[in-house]
Protein backbone atom coordinates (compact mmCIF):
# COMPACT_ATOMS: atom_id res chain seq x y z
CA UNK A 1 0.00 0.00 0.00
CA UNK A 2 2.76 2.53 1.01
CA UNK A 3 4.61 1.55 -2.29
CA UNK A 4 1.47 2.31 -4.40
CA UNK A 5 1.14 5.76 -2.14
CA UNK A 6 5.19 6.57 -3.13
CA UNK A 7 4.40 5.37 -6.70
CA UNK A 8 1.56 8.19 -6.77
CA UNK A 9 3.64 10.56 -5.39
CA UNK A 10 6.61 10.16 -7.55
CA UNK A 11 4.42 10.48 -10.97
CA UNK A 12 2.18 13.42 -9.52
CA UNK A 13 5.99 14.98 -8.88
CA UNK A 14 6.88 14.39 -12.43
CA UNK A 15 3.94 15.14 -14.42
CA UNK A 16 4.03 18.82 -12.32
CA UNK A 17 7.89 18.68 -13.37
CA UNK A 18 7.13 18.27 -16.84
CA UNK A 19 3.87 20.68 -17.09
CA UNK A 20 6.39 23.29 -15.45
CA UNK A 21 9.16 22.34 -17.88
CA UNK A 22 7.14 22.58 -21.04
CA UNK A 23 5.37 26.13 -19.96
CA UNK A 24 8.88 27.51 -18.85
CA UNK A 25 10.00 26.44 -22.82
CA UNK A 26 6.69 27.87 -24.21
CA UNK A 27 6.70 31.02 -22.55
CA UNK A 28 10.73 31.94 -22.60
CA UNK A 29 10.41 30.83 -27.04
CA UNK A 30 7.40 33.34 -26.65
CA UNK A 31 9.38 35.88 -25.28
CA UNK A 32 12.11 35.05 -27.45
CA UNK A 33 9.61 35.68 -30.96
CA UNK A 34 8.68 38.93 -29.75
CA UNK A 35 11.94 40.64 -28.98
CA UNK A 36 12.70 38.90 -32.79
CA UNK A 37 9.49 40.90 -33.77
CA UNK A 38 10.22 44.29 -31.86
CA UNK A 39 14.01 43.95 -33.15
CA UNK A 40 12.53 43.80 -36.73
CA UNK A 41 10.42 46.63 -36.41
CA UNK A 42 11.44 49.36 -38.53
CA UNK A 43 12.96 52.65 -37.22
CA UNK A 44 11.35 55.66 -38.18
CA UNK A 45 14.03 57.96 -39.76
CA UNK A 46 14.38 61.53 -37.63
CA UNK A 47 13.70 63.76 -40.51
CA UNK A 48 17.12 66.28 -40.94
CA UNK A 49 14.64 69.44 -41.68
CA UNK A 50 12.43 68.78 -38.73
CA UNK A 51 9.32 67.79 -40.47
CA UNK A 52 6.73 65.91 -38.90
CA UNK A 53 5.11 65.14 -42.38
CA UNK A 54 5.49 61.65 -44.29
CA UNK A 55 4.64 61.23 -47.74
CA UNK A 56 3.56 58.22 -49.51
CA UNK A 57 5.52 56.77 -52.70
CA UNK A 58 6.74 59.39 -55.73
CA UNK A 59 6.20 62.69 -53.75
CA UNK A 60 9.35 64.64 -52.08
CA UNK A 61 8.33 66.14 -48.75
CA UNK A 62 9.65 70.18 -48.45
CA UNK A 63 9.56 72.48 -45.49
CA UNK A 64 10.07 76.35 -45.29
CA UNK A 65 10.32 78.51 -42.91
CA UNK A 66 10.77 82.76 -43.68
CA UNK A 67 12.60 84.77 -42.13
CA UNK A 68 11.86 86.54 -38.88
CA UNK A 69 12.65 90.16 -38.70
CA UNK A 70 15.86 90.97 -40.42
CA UNK A 71 17.74 89.16 -37.74
CA UNK A 72 16.94 85.35 -38.44
CA UNK A 73 17.49 84.04 -41.80
CA UNK A 74 15.09 81.78 -43.78
CA UNK A 75 15.14 78.10 -44.33
CA UNK A 76 14.47 76.04 -47.19
CA UNK A 77 13.95 72.06 -46.63
CA UNK A 78 13.34 69.71 -49.50
CA UNK A 79 13.46 65.37 -49.21
CA UNK A 80 15.19 65.70 -46.20
CA UNK A 81 17.91 67.81 -47.43
CA UNK A 82 18.90 71.34 -46.31
CA UNK A 83 18.89 73.58 -49.80
CA UNK A 84 19.36 76.88 -48.05
CA UNK A 85 20.13 77.89 -44.53
CA UNK A 86 22.00 80.39 -42.43
CA UNK A 87 24.27 77.29 -41.36
CA UNK A 88 25.27 76.88 -45.40
CA UNK A 89 25.58 81.00 -45.56
CA UNK A 90 23.76 80.73 -48.87
CA UNK A 91 21.32 82.69 -47.82
CA UNK A 92 20.63 86.64 -47.78
CA UNK A 93 18.07 89.14 -47.51
CA UNK A 94 14.96 89.55 -50.20
CA UNK A 95 13.86 86.66 -51.48
CA UNK A 96 15.63 83.04 -51.57
CA UNK A 97 15.09 80.54 -54.32
CA UNK A 98 15.90 76.63 -54.30
CA UNK A 99 14.88 75.46 -58.28
CA UNK A 100 14.46 71.21 -57.75
CA UNK A 101 13.89 68.89 -60.46
CA UNK A 102 11.05 67.53 -60.23
CA UNK A 103 11.72 64.45 -61.73
CA UNK A 104 14.69 62.99 -59.86
CA UNK A 105 14.25 65.81 -56.53
CA UNK A 106 18.11 66.79 -57.05
CA UNK A 107 19.05 70.68 -56.63
CA UNK A 108 19.44 72.65 -59.56
CA UNK A 109 20.70 75.95 -58.17
CA UNK A 110 19.45 78.23 -55.42
CA UNK A 111 20.20 82.14 -55.07
CA UNK A 112 19.13 85.07 -53.45
CA UNK A 113 17.53 88.55 -54.98
CA UNK A 114 18.06 91.72 -52.58
CA UNK A 115 14.33 93.18 -53.35
CA UNK A 116 15.34 96.57 -51.26
CA UNK A 117 18.32 97.97 -52.95
CA UNK A 118 19.40 95.02 -55.58
CA UNK A 119 19.03 94.88 -59.66
CA UNK A 120 15.85 93.04 -60.24
CA UNK A 121 17.27 92.25 -63.48
CA UNK A 122 18.97 89.71 -61.89
CA UNK A 123 15.97 88.04 -60.63
CA UNK A 124 14.16 88.12 -64.15
CA UNK A 125 16.74 86.85 -65.81
CA UNK A 126 16.77 84.00 -63.34
CA UNK A 127 12.96 83.79 -63.55
CA UNK A 128 13.22 83.25 -67.28
CA UNK A 129 15.65 80.60 -67.37
CA UNK A 130 13.52 78.41 -65.30
CA UNK A 131 13.36 75.21 -67.44
CA UNK A 132 10.13 73.08 -67.58
CA UNK A 133 10.14 70.21 -65.44
CA UNK A 134 11.67 72.30 -62.09
CA UNK A 135 10.01 72.98 -58.65
CA UNK A 136 10.44 76.43 -57.77
CA UNK A 137 10.77 76.75 -53.65
CA UNK A 138 10.98 80.81 -51.92
CA UNK A 139 11.43 81.82 -48.78
CA UNK A 140 11.48 85.56 -48.15
CA UNK A 141 13.72 87.23 -45.30
CA UNK A 142 13.10 91.32 -43.89
CA UNK A 143 11.60 93.13 -47.65
CA UNK A 144 10.55 90.81 -50.25
CA UNK A 145 8.84 93.26 -52.41
CA UNK A 146 10.22 96.84 -53.25
CA UNK A 147 11.82 96.09 -56.36
CA UNK A 148 8.65 93.66 -57.19
CA UNK A 149 7.81 94.63 -61.07
CA UNK A 150 4.58 93.79 -62.54
CA UNK A 151 6.73 91.61 -64.86
CA UNK A 152 8.14 89.44 -62.02
CA UNK A 153 4.71 89.41 -60.62
CA UNK A 154 3.09 87.83 -63.97
CA UNK A 155 6.44 85.51 -63.77
CA UNK A 156 5.66 83.95 -60.36
CA UNK A 157 1.79 83.89 -61.13
CA UNK A 158 2.75 81.39 -64.21
CA UNK A 159 4.78 79.67 -61.84
CA UNK A 160 1.36 79.23 -59.76
CA UNK A 161 1.75 81.64 -57.02
CA UNK A 162 -2.23 83.07 -56.82
CA UNK A 163 -1.18 85.56 -53.44
CA UNK A 164 2.36 87.40 -55.25
CA UNK A 165 0.08 90.65 -56.36
CA UNK A 166 -0.44 90.83 -52.83
CA UNK A 167 3.06 90.82 -51.50
CA UNK A 168 3.71 94.33 -49.73
CA UNK A 169 6.01 95.99 -47.66
CA UNK A 170 7.73 93.36 -45.35
CA UNK A 171 5.62 90.97 -45.89
CA UNK A 172 6.28 87.25 -45.25
CA UNK A 173 6.10 84.88 -47.80
CA UNK A 174 6.69 81.67 -48.85
CA UNK A 175 5.45 79.67 -52.10
CA UNK A 176 6.14 76.75 -53.81
CA UNK A 177 5.33 76.40 -57.76
CA UNK A 178 6.71 74.93 -60.53
CA UNK A 179 7.27 74.74 -64.51
CA UNK A 180 4.83 74.22 -66.05
CA UNK A 181 2.41 74.09 -63.67
CA UNK A 182 -1.66 73.85 -65.02
CA UNK A 183 -3.25 75.21 -61.38
CA UNK A 184 -2.69 77.71 -58.83
CA UNK A 185 0.21 76.33 -56.30
CA UNK A 186 -1.89 75.01 -53.12
CA UNK A 187 1.30 75.89 -51.02
CA UNK A 188 1.92 79.39 -50.79
CA UNK A 189 1.48 81.41 -47.59
CA UNK A 190 2.04 85.60 -46.66
CA UNK A 191 1.51 86.60 -43.43
CA UNK A 192 0.77 90.56 -43.59
CA UNK A 193 3.32 93.35 -42.42
CA UNK A 194 0.81 95.09 -39.44
CA UNK A 195 2.28 97.01 -36.74
CA UNK A 196 -0.52 96.55 -34.51
CA UNK A 197 -0.55 92.61 -35.04
CA UNK A 198 3.35 92.09 -35.80
CA UNK A 199 5.59 89.92 -33.24
CA UNK A 200 8.37 91.60 -34.15
CA UNK A 201 7.58 95.27 -34.33
CA UNK A 202 8.01 96.46 -37.72
CA UNK A 203 8.23 93.00 -38.84
CA UNK A 204 5.45 89.92 -38.68
CA UNK A 205 6.77 86.82 -37.40
CA UNK A 206 8.03 84.11 -39.37
CA UNK A 207 5.74 81.45 -41.45
CA UNK A 208 6.62 78.24 -42.15
CA UNK A 209 5.09 75.18 -44.26
CA UNK A 210 5.44 71.75 -45.01
CA UNK A 211 4.18 69.20 -46.96
CA UNK A 212 4.30 66.85 -50.10
CA UNK A 213 5.02 67.90 -53.96
CA UNK A 214 4.50 65.07 -56.15
CA UNK A 215 6.96 63.52 -58.31
CA UNK A 216 7.23 64.22 -61.93
CA UNK A 217 6.59 60.94 -63.67
CA UNK A 218 8.90 60.94 -67.38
Amino acid sequence: MRIAVVIRGIVVLLVSGLTLFIANKWMNSSEKQNNTERLAEPKVKKSLCGADTHCTANHFPFKIISGAANIVGPSICFNDKPLMTSVKNNIGKGLNIALVNASSGNLITTDFFDMWTGNIKLLVDFLHQVKPGTIVLLASFDEPATKLTDEVRTLFSELGSSLVHDVKFRDNWIFVGAKPIKEKSPFEQILKNDRAKNKYGNWPEAVEMEGCIPRKID
